[in-house]
C-alpha cells in the first residue's frame, strides 16, 4: 500500500512539475509571442489584474482632486471648439485665487501664427500672472527604442521646457523622446509652476500604468500626475535620488519612495469608478464668478484641480481596469492620488510566487491522482478558491499583486492531465471490479474496491463495528401455508425492502441465510455514527414491516414479523474464503453474540434486543429498557441486554414513560430479591402496557423464587439454555 501510495504521489508530482514548466514558459517568457505572435496568456494575467481591481472596488483616497470638465455644455455656452485661450486663463486664475493648491491643464496650448490666438494667449498669460500653482502639459514623442539613439533628438523645445526638467542619471530605464512638438507657448511656460508629460501607454488597450519620467535632450520630465504630487508634497524634482535595481528605478526624496518597473512605468492604483472623483463643468466656474458666487468657488480651496476635455470630439479616451472608457485626465488624477497616498501596487516577490505556483500545483497533482474524481474536484476547487481569496486580500489590503491566471492555468492543466491519465490506466480495472462485484455486494464495497484494489486479496483488518442479525418469526409455518414460487416472491420482496433500509443508512449487507439477514456498520467505510445508524435501521425495518402487512396478506393468510439482534465489538473485517471464491464479511466473537441476541428475542417475546456494548454507545440517542442480565449459549460471561423501543428525538408518551419507570423499579426489586415488591411493580407496569411478555416473565420468576429462593451466591444472571 505504501509503495502504491508513493508511486501515485510521484505520478501526480510529475504532472504537476510538467504543468508548472509549461505555465512558466507561456506566461513568463515571450516564446509564444516570438514564435506565433500570440500574447494571449500575458493578456489573461493582465485581465486577472483588472478583475482584482474591479472586485476590490473603491479604495481610500486623499479626496483632494477636483476635475474640471470641458464638456459639451461648456462648449455650447462658450461658442464651440476651440475655446478662447483667455477663458482657460480666467478659470485657472479663479481656481488659484480661491485656494486651489494647484491647477493643471490636460491639453497643450502651443504657439500660433493666427493674430486672434496671439491676442488670446497674451490675455491668458496676463490672467495667470495673478495665479500660482499652475501646471501645463507636454506631449513628448517616444519612438521605439530600436529607432532612436542618445543624440537623436530635436532641441527646439529645450529653451521652452528645459527649466522644468532635471538632469538624467547616466544610467536609467526611462523612455527617450526625440521631439516635444506638443508644448505650451513660451510665455505660458514662463508663468507656469511646472510642466508634466501626458503620455499614456496602453497594454492590450487598457491603461494600467504610466511612465514616471520621459527623457528629452538629457533631462527627465515627470508625468503630470507626478509633477502635481511633488508640488503637493513640497518636493522639488532636483531633490529626487535615483537608484537602479533589478526591478527598475528606485526614486526617493524624504519620506517619498517610488519603485518603477523595468521600463520606468508605475502602476496606477485607481481609486475606483471614475464617478468617485468629484467633477465640475468648466462653464459653471465662469458663471459662478460672474454672479460672484463665493460659496461655490470656495469648494476648490486646497484642491488639486485638473482641467481636461470630456467630449470625444476633442479628448482622448482610454479603457482602464475600472472603466471601459475614461477621459485622459481621470488617469492623471488617479496617478496623482496613488503617489500622495503612497498606494503603490507592487508585484509580489517572484521567488515567492514561483514557490506558491509549485506547491499549489503539486498538491492538486497529488489530490487528483489519489482521490476519487468528485473528491479531487472538490478539494482542488477548495485549494484554488483559497489561493484566489489570498490573492484578492493581498491586493485589497496590501496592494500586493499576485498572479491569478498563471496558477489557475497550471492547476487546471495539472488536474486535467492527471485525471486523463487515471482514466486511461485505471478504467479497465474499475470496469472489471464493478462487473465482478456490484451484483453481489453493497455498492460501498464496490467503490472501496475500486479506490483500493488491494482489498481483493484475502485477509482483513481489525475494526469496531455494529452487527445486525434479523430473522422472520415462524418462517417454517409460513412456508407451509403458501406454494414455493409464492414463497420466493414474498421472501424476495421482504429482503429487498429490508436491504434498502440497511443500505440507505450506510450499512453493509453481508449475507442472506434463508430468511435471515446479516449486516454491519463501520466497514468497509468508517462511520462515526455506525451504532446509531444500526439502531435506526432496526427501528425502520420494524416500522416498514408493519406497513407492508397489507401487501403481504395478498400472498395468503399470513403475517410476517421479525426479530432483530444488535451488538457492537471489535471484529476482523475483510475478504474471507478461498483464493478462487471469497466474501467480504466480518468474523469474531461479537458476531456470535449479535446472532444469539436475535434468537434471544424468542425467550422474552421482544422484537429488537441490543447488547450493553451497543447501548453504552447510543444511550443518549435512544429509548430502551434493560431486559435482563443473561449468559447466552456458548458464553461464560454475562451480558446486559436491552430492548430497543424508539429514538430519543421522538416524543415519549406519558403511558410509555410511566410503564418504563414501573418496569425499572420492578427489575431493581428482582435483583435485590424483593419478590413481593417486584411482582407489584411489574403488575403495575402492565397496567400501562397490557400483557407485556417481559413483565410476565419476571412475575413468573419472582413467584417461583418466593417458593424456591435462589442460592445465596445468585447474582441475578439468567442462563439461557437454547439459542
Amino acid at each position: 500500500m505504501i509503495k502504491r501510495f508513493s508511486a501515485k504521489n510521484l505520478i501526480g508530482a510529475g504532472f504537476a512539475i510538467g504543468a508548472v514548466i509549461l505555465s512558466l514558459l507561456i506566461f513568463e517568457t515571450p516564446i509564444l509571442d516570438d514564435a506565433l505572435g500570440i500574447d494571449i496568456f500575458a493578456v489573461l494575467e493582465r485581465k486577472g489584474y483588472d478583475v482584482l481591481m474591479q472586485v476590490r472596488g473603491e479604495r481610500p483616497s486623499a479626496q483632494e482632486i477636483a476635475l474640471i470638465r470641458l464638456d459639451e455644455y461648456s462648449l455650447d455656452k462658450l461658442g464651440g471648439w476651440p475655446i478662447e485661450h483667455d477663458q482657460y486663463g480666467a478659470v485657472m486664475t479663479l481656481l488659484s485665487q480661491f485656494g486651489a493648491k494647484a491647477v493643471a491643464l490636460d491639453l497643450v496650448i502651443g504657439e500660433s501664427r493666427k493674430e486672434r490666438d496671439s491676442v488670446e494667449n497674451e490675455l491668458m498669460v496676463e490672467y495667470l500672472k495673478n495665479a500660482s500653482g499652475i501646471f501645463n502639459s507636454i506631449g513628448p514623442y517616444v519612438p521605439e527604442k530600436s529607432q532612436v539613439g542618445r543624440g537623436d533628438f530635436d532641441p527646439a523645445a529645450v529653451p521652452v521646457v528645459g527649466q522644468f526638467g532635471i538632469p538624467a542619471p547616466q544610467k536609467h530605464v526611462f523612455s527617450r523622446s526625440t521631439a516635444v512638438d506638443d508644448r505650451p507657448f513660451a510665455a505660458l511656460a514662463k508663468v507656469s509652476t511646472g510642466l508634466g508629460h501626458i503620455n499614456l501607454v496602453p497594454e492590450d488597450g487598457v491603461i494600467r500604468s504610466a511612465p514616471l519620467f520621459i527623457e528629452y535632450a538629457g533631462r527627465l520630465y515627470p508625468s503630470l500626475g507626478l509633477a502635481l504630487a511633488l508640488h503637493r508634497l513640497g518636493i522639488k524634482a532636483n531633490q529626487l535620488n535615483f537608484t537602479m535595481n533589478e526591478l527598475g528605478m528606485n526614486i526617493t526624496a524624504g519620506s517619498l519612495e517610488i519603485q518603477t518597473g523595468i521600463s520606468g512605468e508605475v502602476r496606477i492604483n485607481y481609486v475606483g469608478d471614475q464617478s468617485l472623483l468629484k467633477a465640475f463643468s468648466f462653464y459653471d466656474i465662469l458663471e459662478a464668478a460672474q454672479r460672484q458666487d463665493v460659496q461655490y468657488l470656495s469648494q476648490f480651496k486646497d484642491k488639486i484641480c485638473i482641467i481636461g476635455p470630456t467630449t470625444r470630439s476633442i479628448g482622448d479616451f482610454y479603457a482602464t481596469p475600472v472603466n471601459a472608457s475614461s477621459p485622459g485626465y481621470i488617469t492623471h488624477a488617479n496617478f496623482y492620488d496613488t503617489i500622495v497616498t503612497n498606494n503603490f501596487i507592487h508585484r509580489a516577490n517572484g521567488m515567492l510566487q514561483f514557490i506558491i505556483l509549485l506547491v499549489l500545483t503539486l498538491i492538486i497533482g497529488i489530490v487528483a491522482q489519489l482521490s476519487q474524481t468528485r473528491i479531487g474536484v472538490s478539494v482542488s476547487l477548495a485549494i484554488v478558491t483559497v489561493y484566489v481569496l489570498f490573492a484578492y486580500y493581498s491586493f485589497a489590503s496590501a496592494n500586493a499583486w499576485y498572479n491569478v491566471a498563471e496558477p489557475l492555468f497550471s492547476a487546471v492543466l495539472c488536474f486535467g492531465s492527471t485525471v486523463a491519465y487515471r482514466a486511461a490506466t485505471e478504467g479497465k480495472q474499475k470496469k472489471m471490479i464493478t462487473g465482478m462485484f456490484e451484483r453481489y455486494v453493497d455498492k460501498t464495497v464496490v467503490r472501496n474496491l475500486i479506490s483500493n484494489p488491494a482489498m481483493l486479496r484475502l485477509g482483513g483488518e481489525t475494526r469496531e463495528i455494529t452487527l445486525l442479525f434479523s430473522d422472520i418469526k415462524g418462517f417454517t409455518t409460513i412456508s407451509e401455508k403458501i406454494s414455493p414460487d409464492v414463497l420466493v416472491k414474498l421472501l424476495n420482496s421482504y429482503l429487498t425492502e429490508m436491504t434498502n433500509i440497511i443500505m440507505r443508512n450506510r450499512g453493509t449487507v453481508d449475507k442472506f441465510i434463508g430468511d435471515a439477514i446479516m449486516a454491519f456498520w463501520g466497514a468497509p467505510l468508517p462511520d462515526d455514527h455506525a451504532t446509531y445508524n444500526a439502531c435506526l435501521s432496526a427501528l425502520e425495518m420494524q416500522d416498514r414491516l408493519d406497513k407492508l402487512q397489507t401487501k403481504i396478506r395478498k400472498y395468503g393468510d399470513i403475517e410476517i414479523r421479525q426479530r432483530v439482534g444488535l451488538n457492537t465489538g471489535v471484529c476482523i473485517v475483510g475478504n474471507m474464503g478461498s483464493e478462487s471464491k471469497f466474501n467480504y464479511t466480518a468474523m469474531g466473537d461479537p458476531v456470535n453474540l449479535a446472532s444469539r441476541l436475535e434468537g434471544t428475542n424468542k425467550q422474552y417475546g421482544t422484537g429488537i434486543l441490543i447488547s450493553e456494548f451497543t447501548h453504552n454507545l447510543v444511550s443518549k440517542k435512544i429509548v430502551a429498557r434493560e431486559v435482563d442480565r443473561v449468559q447466552v449459549v456458548g458464553k461464560t460471561e454475562p451480558v446486559r441486554i436491552y430492548e430497543l423501543i424508539q429514538l430519543a428525538d421522538k416524543p415519549v408518551s406519558t403511558n410509555l414513560k410511566q410503564f418504563l419507570e414501573a418496569f425499572q423499579e420492578g427489575v431493581k426489586c428482582y435483583q435485590a430479591r424483593k419478590w413481593d415488591e417486584g411482582v407489584a411493580y411489574m403488575e403495575h407496569a402492565m397496567g400501562f402496557v397490557a400483557n407485556d411478555p417481559v413483565c410476565q416473565i419476571y412475575i413468573e420468576r419472582m413467584k417461583l423464587f418466593q417458593i424456591h429462593p435462589p442460592e445465596p451466591n445468585w447474582n441475578g444472571v439468567f442462563v439461557l439454555a437454547s439459542k
